[in-house]
């Protein structure tokens, strides 16, 4: 099942593989910074775990806000590629100063404060010129897209194995200097493979570099750096920003569909209850970083099958897990559709949720067998592998919502409410994860953390299970709210 995508990704164009680097690197270096991030604020800096989740959180919150405005400095201002260097070199100043030995827990927002507005200018970039590269040949943007989702993973996987071992072996500084590494790299590849897309980009591409422009952009930059560091200082503003945009971006929706015509009402408000339901699923898959960080920190015991590994490397398993069933699914798919039997897009994101919370409540089943306090690694790789899959179920297909139920007039709207959709998620999570918030004097005493936790994935498992079925129900008459519904699916 694996030999398609070798030979797919053998005959790509050469632009892809410019991108297909580029967002390997991009994705090591974050990726890397996130599977230690939670760790590194509880085990070097002393926060509690409350604070360490809710500042996550709010970080979270603006990497999925801020790629909005970088998309269109992308496409109206400076240009995608430009963009796209601009942001790489912000993402990596915030990685070095990350690094840095002698950084405060008073000074630790300011990194993240570069590295969520260097993620905004950058992440909403490669897929747009991903799209370019395919204008002439669509019948190949489905696989070139797989691909591209599969560089994120790939990325994301080696980091998130290598990281913890040097900060096992180095120290967390060195681990953040690979990071920043991995980011220049992509900064190199960026030049050393730039006339691969020499006349692929948007509109201002073409255009003479633009000076004005540029310092407009760079005093913007200075302006949402200093903007964010203060919103991670004071993440519950970041909770009350969300909630009101939520409210009036929600209230312009549901004024949208009052003027859509009839036949485009069903659709769009559709997509409004796929959308809610991917909150649901969005703040479980947060608590990776999070309360399942901190859980195999406390709780599991440290190898897998006899193979000694770091706590962070855990995280590792849900990019291994997205790559490994991403071509089994799509078998899947496959033959389900030569027989006549598609699944619809609410049967999957039930089924995804549904999968999603299961792998919560086996970590309680699996504290039956504790040993001292403490579980196999086994259980967490059997959760992950249910939650991965969840994620290809509702994560990957999220982005198609749009184009199938909403009019194209409304898309970009549309795509802004989703990516609200995962900040809100985020915040959420961070209260949620807060739940199993374990003090200093519990953490180093396993038989007492444990209870903690088992009350938390109980309450995440049963809530979460309790609303697929609720949403199970609702398929049949949710696949009617759309006419002509099983042609969309297809």
């Amino acid at each position: 099942m694996f030999v398609p995508i070798i030979r797919s990704l053998a005959v790509q164009p050469k632009p892809f593989y410019f991108i297909f680097f580029l967002e390997i690197w991009e994705r090591f270096g974050f990726y890397g910074v996130q599977a230690l991030l939670v760790l590194y604020m509880v085990q070097k800096l002393g926060y509690q775990d409350s604070h360490a989740d809710f500042l996550f959180a709010a970080f979270s919150a603006l990497v999925f806000l801020l790629p909005c405005l970088g998309g269109y400095i992308g496409d109206k201002i400076l240009g995608t590629k430009r963009t796209i260097l601009l942001g790489a070199i912000v993402l990596s100043l915030g990685y070095l100063i990350l690094s840095l030995p002698k950084i405060s827990s008073r000074h630790f927002s300011l990194p993240l404060a570069f590295i969520a507005v260097g993620v905004g200018l950058f992440k909403a970039n490669p897929s747009s010129l991903l799209s370019k590269v395919y204008e002439e040949t669509p019948h190949n943007l489905d696989s070139g897209f797989t691909l591209y989702y599969m560089a994120i993973n790939m990325g994301a996987a080696i980091s998130m194995n290598l990281t913890p071992i040097l900060n096992r072996f180095f120290g967390w500084h060195v681990a953040f200097s690979v990071c920043c590494a991995g980011m220049i790299l992509a900064i190199l590849n960026f030049f050393i493979m730039r006339k691969a897309i020499f006349d692929i980009g948007s509109e201002p591409d073409q255009a003479p570099f633009r000076w004005d422009y540029f310092g407009y952009v760079l005093l913007g930059i200075v302006t949402s750096v200093i903007m964010s560091n203060f919103l991670l200082n004071h993440y519950q503003i970041v909770s009350w920003l969300l909630s009101g945009g939520t409210i009036v971006l929600l209230s312009i929706y549901l004024m949208l569909i009052a003027k859509s015509a009839p036949e485009e009402r069903k659709g769009m408000f559709l997509f409004m209850i796929l959308f809610s339901q991917a909150i649901v699923f969005f703040v479980l898959y947060f608590q990776m970083p999070t309360s399942l960080s901190l859980f195999a920190l406390r709780n599991v015991r440290h190898s897998i099958l006899g193979i000694p590994i770091q706590p962070a490397q855990f995280q590792m398993l849900n990019s291994f897990w997205v790559m490994t069933m991403s071509p089994i699914m799509a078998w899947f798919y496959q033959k389900w559709h030569k027989c006549g039997r598609d699944l619809s897009l609410p049967t999957k994101f039930s089924l995804g949720t549904l999968m999603a919370g299961l792998a919560f409540l086996f970590l309680p089943l699996g504290s039956l067998y504790n040993h001292h306090g403490v579980i196999s690694g086994m259980w967490l790789v059997l959760s992950y592998w249910l939650q991965s899959t969840g994620e290809l179920l509702v994560s990957a297909l999220g982005l198609s919502l749009a184009a199938r139920y909403v009019p194209q007039r409304f898309m970009g709207f549309t795509m802004g409410l989703w990516f609200l959709c995962v900040s809100v998620a985020s915040i959420i999570a961070g209260k949620v994860a807060s739940i199993a918030s374990v003090s200093a004097k519990i953490s180093t005493d396993p038989y007492l953390s444990l209870p903690i936790y088992n009350h938390l994935f109980t309450k995440i498992g049963l809530t979460t299970v309790s609303i697929s079925f609720g949403m199970f129900i609702l398929v049949p008459l949710l696949k009617r709210l759309t006419e002509n519904d099983r042609q969309m699916i297809k």
